[in-house]
C-alpha cells in the first residue's frame, strides 16, 4: 500500500490485473491493449510457425565435428564434442531437441544459453538448457569479468562464469547479449491477437454481432435489455448461424456493416503476417502468403532463405562451439561445422546434379557420395577421385601451346611424307 502510494499506481489485484502489475511481472501492453510478452509471443500463430520453420531446419542439420591433420582433414567421431552434438547433448535430450529448443529461446527471447558441464579430463561431458527469461549477463565493472545469474528450477540463484556458459544470441547492441525480435513486433503481435479476439467473440455473437432493432413505440429501459436479452438467446451462437429470424409486433432489424470483408481489415491481417516474416527474414510462402508467389520467385525466395537466414544462424553457432567446448589444446586440432547438404534430401534431382558435379571435379569420391546417401562402401575403388580430361592448368595449356608451336615449326612434314 505504501509503495503504490507513493509512486501513484492505482490499486489492482490478480483477477484484473492493473497494467502496472503486468509490467512488474514481465508484461508489455501494446496500443491496442494486449500484453505481450516472450512467452505469449510463441502462441501466435505466425510467430510459432517462424519459430517452427527457423529452429526445425537449425534442428535437422547434423553438427560434425572434423579433425585437422598434416595430411589433410578428416571426420572425427570419437571426440566428447562429436558426441555431444552429434547424439546427446544431455541424457534428456537427442541433437535435434537440443538445437531446435536453443532456437527457439533465440527466436522468442534473442538469447539461448547452455550451462557447460565439463568433465574430470577438461572435456565437456554434457550441456543443459537454461530458462532465458531466468537468465542474465552480467559484466563486473572492478573486473571486467562477464559472468551469467541465473535461477535453478528450485528458485536458487547461481552464478556462472562466462567460460562454463554456452551462448547463442541474435542481434546485439553490446555483443554481449541479443535483443528479442519480440520487443521490435510486440505492437504487431498485439494488434493480431486483439483481431484473434474479435473474430472470436464475432463467432460466439453469430448473427447478432453488431445490428439494431426497431420498435414501433418507445420502451422503457427495463423492455430494452428483455428485447436485447431474447434477440441475442435465439439469434447469437454458431447454432443459429443463418437461421431466419421471426419478428413480431412491428419489430425490424437493421444489420450494421461488419468489417470481416473490409479490404482494411484484410490488408491489416496480410501485413502482420509479412511483418512477422520480415523480422525473422522467413520467406512470405513459407507463411501461407502465395498472393503474389509464383514458381520462379518462391525457388528464388528458397534459396535466398539458404543464404541470408540460415547461414548466418549456422556460422553463429559454429563459432560460439569452436570456441567454448574445445579446449585451447583441441582448438588447434579440432572444429565443428553443420552439415547443410542435408537441405538437399528433399529434391533428388537436385541432389544427383550436386553430386555429380562433386564427382566431375575431383572434390567427392563414390564411396564418399555413397556414405552421404547412407549406402554402404563398393570398395578400395571407390576412393578414386575423378577429373575430367578437358581440365588442365593455367602452366600446362602454355607448355603444350610452346611445344606445339616448336613441333610444327621444327618436324613439319610436306606433301610427299618427307621433312622439308
Amino acid at each position: 500500500m505504501f509503495f503504490r502510494s507513493l509512486i501513484g499506481l492505482e490499486e489492482s489485484d490478480l483477477s484484473d490485473p492493473q497494467s502496472w502489475l503486468k509490467r512488474l511481472f514481465g508484461g508489455q501492453p501494446t496500443a491496442s491493449g494486449e500484453s505481450v510478452t516472450s512467452d505469449s509471443a510463441i502462441t501466435n500463430s505466425n510467430v510459432y510457425t517462424c519459430a517452427n520453420i527457423l529452429a526445425g531446419d537449425i534442428g535437422k542439420f547434423p553438427i560434425q565435428t572434423f579433425r585437422k591433420r598434416k595430411s589433410g582433414i578428416e571426420y572425427e567421431e570419437s571426440h566428447p564434442v562429436a558426441k555431444l552434438l552429434g547424439s546427446r547433448p544431455n541424457p534428456y535430450m537427442s541433437a535435434y531437441t537440443f538445437k531446435e529448443t536453443m532456437q527457439v529461446h533465440c527466436i522468442c527471447w534473442g538469447n539461448a544459453y547452455s550451462y557447460i558441464d565439463w568433465d574430470w579430463n577438461g572435456q565437456p561431458k554434457a550441456l543443459w538448457i537454461l530458462d532465458p527469461s531466468l537468465t542474465d549477463v552480467r559484466l563486473d565493472q572492478v573486473t571486467g569479468e562477464l559472468w551469467y545469474v541465473t535461477t535453478t528450477p528450485g528458485g536458487e540463484q547461481r552464478k556462472i562464469p562466462w567460460y562454463d556458459m554456452l551462448h547463442i544470441k541474435m542481434l546485439s547492441k553490446s555483443g554481449l547479449k541479443g535483443i528479442s525480435p519480440i520487443a521490435a513486433i510486440r505492437e504487431r503481435i498485439g494488434i493480431q491477437q486483439a483481431a484473434d479476439k474479435f473474430l472470436g467473440s464475432f463467432y460466439a455473437n453469430g448473427t447478432a454481432s453488431s445490428g439494431v432493432v426497431k420498435v414501433p413505440v418507445p420502451l422503457k429501459r427495463e423492455a430494452k435489455e428483455k428485447v436485447r436479452e431474447e434477440w441475442q438467446k435465439l439469434n447469437s451462437g454458431l447454432s443459429n448461424y443463418q437461421k431466419v429470424a421471426v419478428l413480431d409486433g412491428g419489430m425490424d432489424f437493421q444489420n450494421l456493416v461488419m468489417p470481416l470483408k473490409d479490404a482494411e481489415f484484410i490488408q491489416t491481417q496480410k501485413f502482420g503476417i509479412s511483418e512477422i516474416a520480415k523480422i525473422y527474414k522467413i520467406p512470405p510462402h513459407k507463411l501461407g502468403q502465395l498472393d503474389k508467389s509464383t514458381y520462379n520467385n518462391v525457388e528464388q525466395q528458397s534459396l535466398d532463405y539458404i543464404k541470408s537466414t540460415i547461414q548466418p544462424i549456422v556460422v553463429n553457432w559454429e563459432e560460439e562451439i569452436n570456441y567454448k567446448l574445445f579446449t585451447l589444446q583441441d582448438q588447434k586440432r579440432y572444429y565443428c561445422k553443420f552439415n547443410v547438404t542435408s537441405e538437399l534430401r528433399g529434391d533428388s534431382q537436385a541432389r544427383a546434379q550436386y553430386y555429380r558435379e562433386m564427382i566431375s571435379i575431383g572434390v567427392y569420391t563414390v564411396n564418399e557420395v555413397r556414405a552421404l546417401e547412407e549406402l554402404d562402401r563398393i570398395g578400395d575403388v571407390g576412393d578414386k577421385h575423378y577429373m575430367s580430361l578437358n581440365f588442365t592448368t593455367l602452366d600446362m595449356i602454355e607448355q603444350y601451346q610452346a611445344g606445339r608451336a616448336g613441333l610444327l615449326k621444327g618436324g613439319e612434314k610436306n606433301k610427299n611424307g618427307t621433312d622439308e
